[in-house]
């Protein structure tokens, strides 16, 4: 059996090991090699998202296979036909980083090459005139490629929605490693 006192030394000891490790760790977090996943948005606050969008059950094919989300968020440009650069799409779907220059810009088709996404490209479409009602096989998609962090990559399916002034469309998370 072993004394209080002992005991006492050997609570000390792994309390002290506890806060040297949480002290490490902070310490390589804060290290500049690291890099966290910045935070993006889909939807935003009082926008009602397209139903087209809501009932979409597809996943984008990578080394995680992550669904298809819905993206709604508030673009003025939308009534003039006017797509987001990547500053203003980085300030739509990141308030805390500047996302800018970790956008590339593709067309439907470079995205999609082999047809594996024609659900998803078809739902953007049709949630982009669902309020007008107009032609959805007119509506021109776009794709934004998002790099948020190490190997960690966002692509945003996107159309514009005139009538609602809404960027519309779907987002899948990848890890392409």
């Amino acid at each position: 059996m072993s004394s209080d006192a002992d005991y006492l030394s050997f609570l000390d000891k792994a309390s002290s090991d506890l806060k040297a490790g949480r002290a490490q760790a902070g310490t390589q977090s804060s290290d500049s090699s690291y890099t966290a996943a910045a935070r993006t948005e889909t939807v935003d606050v009082n926008v009602k998202v397209p139903t087209r969008l809501t009932s979409v059950d597809a996943y984008y094919i990578s080394d995680t296979d992550e669904p298809f989300e819905p993206v709604a968020l508030k673009w003025e440009g939308a009534q003039k036909g006017n797509w987001p650069d990547a500053a203003h799409f980085s300030k739509l779907i990141s308030t805390d980083s500047d996302l800018s220059s970790s956008i590339e810009t593709l067309s439907a088709s470079s995205f999609d090459p082999k047809n594996q996404y024609a659900s998803v490209i078809k739902a953007v479409r049709a949630a982009a005139v669902q309020s007008s009602g107009g032609d959805e096989t007119a509506v021109e998609v776009k794709v934004y490629r998002v790099e948020t962090g190490t190997s960690r990559v966002e692509y945003y399916v996107t159309a514009l929605d005139a009538e609602g002034g809404l960027l519309v469309g779907l987002r899948a998370k990848a890890i392409e490693s």
